[in-house]
């Protein structure tokens, strides 16, 4: 009902706008004819590259923690999963977790293991992104800029700071479980399967076993740069995109017209953020200096390279191998987390 919903809106949405932009859908598309591909080429390969990151980080976190992931699995699960993200509407995110679980763990990897990387793989993520956006903020040399840039850091420190304070600080830990526990009682009234099941036990049991596990210095830094790399490729590839159209980049405020699209897409309000994420860039780079005939074909060719091509690859694998299962790969009872 929600998903019908969303397409009713985006439907209308794109009928308005090609009312209300008629005007200027024709210079819209010359900027499109003549794009360079050599450039557009360039910025999928990018893309692509900025995928291949997170692929490395899944391995690194895996192996951190005492399992293994061959590289062939860690990149076909990473981009069947950005395209189950990207098309499924509102639970996305969530049933892209969930088949990276089932893959992971199909490879012999413990179920506390799997957790315990998608955690760490999705603080590295939130945290170097308020890193991005922090550098975004300070580049523009004004106080809000700074005051950005302050709340961008704090926004990317406190979600490591407080993974680290349920997993090793008891305390803490009873604080999360007695919550969660009320979460679930109350969710219990209305979800049956979720009554009589020990709830607050499993819970303690689920955050003691992810506090077993240790990140060395290495691999906590390995997983930190690759997650950095992925946001900055994808930088680079909405530079290589404005450069396609013939469209001087906006350096200075080019982090944060990207953030603005980054942020609009994690909200999730329609399927791979169609429509709401174009609107969103375009008007970001519009309001750093672009003029909309440069701004929209350079957000159209972005978008080309880092979701539809990207979905499509991640569909194709999809097709190709339905199941969760890692045929071929080699089976880890990981269940004693790495020293």
């Amino acid at each position: 009902m929600v998903g019908a919903l969303l397409r009713v809106v985006l439907l209308v949405a794109v009928g308005a706008a090609v009312v209300v932009f008629r005007d200027r859908l024709a210079e819209w598309w010359d900027g499109l004819v003549g794009v360079a591909w050599s450039w557009v080429a360039l910025a999928a390969l990018t893309q692509l590259l900025s995928l291949h990151c997170l692929a490395l980080q899944q391995r690194v976190l895996v192996r951190a923690g005492g399992g293994d992931v061959p590289l062939r699995h860690a990149s076909t699960t990473i981009y069947a999963g950005n395209t189950i993200a990207s098309t499924v509407p509102v639970a996305g995110a969530a049933a892209s977790a969930a088949y990276t679980y089932r893959r992971l763990h199909a490879l012999g990897n413990s179920p506390a293991l799997v957790g315990w990387a998608l955690a760490v793989s999705g603080i590295a993520a939130t945290a170097t992104l308020a890193v991005v956006l922090a550098v975004g903020s300070a580049a523009t040399g004004s106080l809000w800029g700074s005051l950005g840039a302050f709340l961008a850091t704090a926004a990317g420190v406190l979600p490591v700071v407080g993974l680290v304070l349920v997993l090793r600080h008891e305390r803490s830990r009873t604080v999360v479980v007695r919550l969660a526990t009320g979460v679930v009682t109350t969710l219990s009234r209305w979800v049956r399967s979720l009554r009589g099941r020990q709830v607050e036990r499993r819970i303690e049991e689920l955050l003691t076993s992810l506090g077993a596990f240790r990140l060395s210095f290495g691999a906590a830094s390995a997983a930190g740069l690759l997650a950095l790399a992925n946001w900055v490729l994808d930088v680079a590839a909405l530079a290589l995109a404005l450069v396609a159209v013939g469209a001087p980049v906006p350096w200075q405020g080019l982090l944060l017209a990207w953030g603005a699209g980054a942020l609009v897409s994690s909200a999730r309000l329609t399927p791979g953020g169609i429509g709401v994420v174009e609107a969103a860039l375009a008007s970001a780079l519009v309001a750093v200096g672009l003029p909309a005939s440069q701004a929209v074909p350079a957000v159209l060719v972005y978008r080309l390279v880092s979701l539809w091509l990207l979905v499509g690859i991640g569909a194709l694998l999809l097709l190709a191998d339905p199941g969760s299962t890692a045929r071929g790969g080699r089976r880890r009872h990981a269940d004693t987390p790495a020293s």
